[in-house]
């Protein structure tokens, strides 16, 4: 199985990868796909994401009116909550770190 299917798809006992999904389904959109940085990090059930992204791509993972994002974030809290983890999907500024991006939002 190769793709976005390959990702959405994980066997019992598998963990998503995250950082791969979005990777695969931003890249067709984005300008400057080689540049998107992915962070994941874990502690227990809690995830989070930090998608970080260069100033001409931001407003398309962003979306008309925030759809993207706000599907992005969807599909990684429904692929989480299927393996029992919260998981908290953030577009961070460069310069900015996620304590600041969580106090905004």
């Amino acid at each position: 199985m190769r793709g976005v299917l390959a990702f959405a798809w994980t066997p019992k006992g598998t963990e998503m990868d995250f950082e791969g999904f979005l990777k695969e389904v931003l890249a067709p959109v984005l300008d400057f796909p080689d540049e998107l940085a992915v962070e994941v990090k874990k502690n227990g059930r809690q995830v989070d994401v930090s998608l970080r992204a260069p100033q001409a791509d931001r407003g398309r993972i962003i979306g008309r009116n925030g759809k993207m994002i706000s599907s992005l974030r969807s599909l990684c809290r429904a692929a989480g909550d299927k393996q029992g983890l919260n998981v908290n999907l953030e577009l961070v500024e460069d310069g900015e770190d996620e304590q600041t991006a969580h106090q905004e939002a």
